[in-house]
């Protein structure tokens, strides 16, 4: 299995969420059928990272404090800091940057905030990040009483934002040189709390809705969102809360099937999406090998997951038979069905995954 996981230089790069001497940046390379590797860059409450799209530059959030926004230049084996600004408000969740590498958009979940800082040619931040104030809530009133944009994804000519307070999918000019450039805003289902999205190569989006705990699919635009349940387990969840919280998703290297984390049942649920007519359909649900699965990673043939809150990461390879009761193993899908977790090594404190690869 290992040999398959990582070609020759390429190595994971780990947020470790903590306050500990051991928090920051991490990397892990795979060397002779083992895993090894430590921290490269401290940095307390590290939450979420993010590549440029054409430097050896990583940029993240830390999320405690004076709720930071960092940027190393990834050199071999370790991280030189490059940049050390701040996220533009309170409890940065998770960054994306424009595909042009010109700036970069962070979501502040606790101030309801998104912020723009703008990237001089080598990576580091060009002045002060602007910021726009979002307003909205939900029904929950634990969860929902505010605008608490979560997420941020490029998506041809749109910035899609999702977040848990307002129940919008909101949309923006993803070319940020005039700032934030609002092209639409659209309900999703009462009560989701969309937390999560990712663009599917068919032009429809798949949301996780954290409080609702569904997966949401549907075409920007359309008002026509379908919304599923993301596990088939019932009772109560076994960490940290009694409630069921979907948190990261990914979709398959084609686009028809989608892999989605639940935080509390701690399992990994596997949708076929193949059909943009019908409604996602689960073709699996298995044990994540990990407590409170925070992030998911594709890369060639495995699922990696990052589990917070035991501190490791895993992986599942992909094309296992389907589980009993799920579906004829004799579909197509069987080939995109993860297997059995494997233990991968310890991170205290993983959160996010970013792959690294040399030039």
């Amino acid at each position: 299995m290992n040999e398959a996981m990582m070609a020759p230089g390429e190595a994971l790069l780990v947020a470790a969420r903590g306050e500990d001497l051991d928090s920051g940046l991490h990397r892990y390379v795979l060397n002779g059928g083992a895993w090894c590797g430590g921290l490269i860059a401290p940095a307390p409450g590290l939450a979420s990272l993010a590549w440029h799209p054409s430097l050896p530059v990583v940029y993240a959030v830390a999320g405690t404090g004076e709720r930071r926004l960092l940027a190393w230049r990834i050199d071999g084996q370790g991280a030189t800091a490059l940049a050390n600004g701040h996220s533009g408000g309170v409890e940065p969740c998770a960054l994306a940057v424009a595909p042009t590498g010109r700036a970069l958009v962070v979501t502040n979940y606790a101030s309801g905030t998104l912020a723009l800082q703008r990237l001089t040619p080598d990576g580091a931040f060009d002045g002060v990040p602007e910021t726009l104030d979002l307003e909205g809530n939900g029904p929950d009133p634990e969860r929902q009483e505010a605008a608490h944009p979560h997420h941020a994804v490029f998506d041809g000519a749109h910035l899609r934002v999702v977040g848990l307070g307002a129940e919008l999918l909101r949309s923006y000019a993803a070319d940020l040189s005039e700032g934030f450039v609002a092209l639409g805003e659209e309900a999703l289902p009462p009560g989701s709390g969309p937390r999560h999205c990712v663009a599917l190569p068919d032009g429809r989006l798949a949301i996780t809705g954290e409080v609702a705990a569904t997966l949401l699919v549907g075409r920007p635009g359309s008002g026509d969102w379908t919304s599923v349940p993301g596990s088939r387990r019932k009772g109560p969840a076994h960490t940290r809360s009694p409630r069921n919280y979907p948190g990261d998703l990914q979709a398959g290297a084609s686009g028809g099937h989608l892999y989605f984390a639940n935080r509390g049942h701690d399992s990994i649920a596997t949708f076929d999406l193949s059909d943009a007519a019908a409604a996602p359909r689960m073709v699996d649900e298995r044990d994540a090998g990990v407590a409170w699965p925070q992030h998911l990673l594709m890369h060639r043939s495995h699922l990696f997951i990052a589990g917070w809150d035991s501190g490791q990461v895993v992986a599942m390879p992909l094309g296992t038979p389907l589980a009993a009761g799920m579906a004829p193993a004799t579909r197509p899908e069987k080939r995109c069905v993860p297997g059995a977790a494997r233990r991968l090594f310890d991170c205290r404190g993983a959160c996010w995954l970013l792959l690294h690869q040399p030039l």
